[in-house]
Formats: C-alpha cells, sequence, structure tokens
C-alpha cells in the first residue's frame, strides 16, 4: 500500500495534531538515520504532539489565572526568613501534593517576608505542572462577590470559586471586614472546604480574625474550615524586600 506523505499529514490535521503534522516530515528525515525499536519511534512521534501542546495548555492556565507576575520557587531565598518556614517544608510545597489532597496553605508574618513571592511561584508552578489556578486579593474578590450577590448570581460565583485546583488569596487581613464582607469570605472558604486547594497569605494572627472579621462566630467557622486541612506557615524576620539593601548597608535602622 502507498501512502504519500502528504495524505498522512492530512489525516493527521484532520485528527486535530497539528504539531505532529507540521513535524512529521523532519522527523522521518531524522527517524531514517537512526535504528530505533517501533515502540521507541512511535513514542518519539507521539512526542512531536504532546510536548507543544502541553506548553500551549500551560500558557493558557497561566493567562487565565489572573497571577499578576511570574515568580518562581527557585528564586525564593529559603535562607532570609528567620522561622517558620523549613527546607523540608518548602521541598514539600514544591511537591505540590497538597493539591491532589486539597488542603490549604496559610502563609502569615508581617509585610516584606516573602509570603506572596512564595503564594504566587507556588500557583505559577501548578499551572504548568497541570494544575488550574486563580489569583485574587481577598478585597477583590469579595467585591466581586458583592456584585455578583446585587445581581442575583451569587450562588453561581461562588460554584465558579469551586472550580479551579487552587486558588490563592492574597492579602487577608489587611483591612477589617464588616459583617456583609466576612460572611461572603466564610462562603468563598465554605465553598472550596475539602473541594481544592486555597492558598492565603495573612498578617493577622488567627487570634486577631474575629476583630478582623467584625465577628468572633463568624471568624471561628471560617477557622474551622480552612485549618482543617492544613498548612500553616509563620514566617519571621526582616522585610526580605530590603534584605539586598540591609546587605549592602543602604539601610540604617535606629
Amino acid at each position: 500500500m502507498d501512502i504519500n506523505l502528504s495524505t498522512m499529514t492530512a489525516r493527521m490535521e484532520e485528527l486535530g495534531l497539528s504539531f505532529m503534522a507540521a513535524g512529521f516530515e523532519s522527523y522521518l528525515a531524522e527517524a531514517s538515520r537512526q535504528d530505533k525499536p517501533l515502540k521507541e519511534a512511535v513514542y518519539d512521534l507521539l512526542e512531536l504532539e504532546y510536548i507543544p501542546r502541553k506548553e500551549r495548555m500551560a500558557k493558557t492556565r497561566l493567562k487565565i489565572s489572573g497571577i499578576p507576575q511570574v515568580k518562581l520557587l527557585e528564586e525564593f531565598d529559603l535562607t532570609w526568613p528567620k522561622g517558620g518556614l523549613t527546607e523540608r517544608k518548602f521541598k514539600e510545597l514544591n511537591s505540590l501534593s497538597f493539591i491532589n489532597r486539597k488542603e490549604n496553605v496559610i502563609l502569615m508574618g508581617h509585610s516584606g517576608l516573602g509570603k506572596t513571592h512564595l503564594m504566587l511561584a507556588l500557583a505559577h508552578k501548578a499551572c504548568i505542572t497541570g494544575f488550574s489556578a486563580y489569583y485574587i486579593t481577598c478585597m477583590d474578590l469579595i467585591e466581586g462577590l458583592i456584585r455578583a450577590r446585587s445581581m442575583n448570581k451569587l450562588k453561581r460565583k461562588l460554584q465558579w470559586y469551586r472550580k479551579p485546583h487552587l486558588v490563592v488569596v492574597d492579602e487577608a487581613g489587611y483591612e477589617n471586614l464588616d459583617q456583609e464582607q466576612a460572611t461572603l469570605f466564610f462562603q468563598l472558604v465554605n465553598t472550596r472546604y475539602e473541594h481544592g486547594s486555597l492558598i492565603i497569605t495573612t498578617n493577622k494572627a488567627f487570634s486577631k480574625w474575629g476583630e478582623m472579621m467584625n465577628d468572633d462566630a463568624i471568624a471561628t467557622a471560617t477557622l474551622d474550615r480552612l485549618l482543617h486541612h492544613a498548612h500553616i506557615i509563620s514566617l519571621k524576620g526582616d522585610s526580605y524586600r530590603m534584605k539586598d539593601r540591609l546587605k549592602v548597608g543602604t539601610t540604617h535602622f535606629e
């Protein structure tokens, strides 16, 4: 049976294997110079489609994630924090196993310790690894839920927040909430509970959440669900953002 190259590439295109079709001619030329077992040759052919498609899907996940900037785990200076994050815990987070287990990560500490860097880096790795992720600040999240409720679409919006493998909420506690806002934040946490992972950064100790949420009962219910399956990391030390200036002595403290 005589099958020409154009017929084979046309079939690939019909099946949606556009990357494979584009690289098929050069693949055949390379394969003709090598004596590979059939299984290995077929695997290499599949890789023509798999690798660029995987990269394209990762780019799409990153685009829709809302991540404001690219941060990498490899760039995080684990030696800077004076406590709260061990090398063992860092490697565990790096494995992203908490996402598979639908566990939460709470990053605590004052400003400048690298909480947001770590959050964004974990979200970035999740996207390129195959997980869906979505980033939002706490106040933007709440404002969006308030708008959804005003349009009688709150249930739909909360269901949407259940879908990603990972939702990352930055700056929880940087502004106190009124009772309406606190209730909506609770509903978000409750919606995600045991359905998907949350990463939350906060500058408030849990003992202050009643004050932050303006209601001890809502705070207790929120923390009950948030902390049930959670990795709690309380970072300590000097400002991460100032570390390079401190090293060269350009910043002075009284």
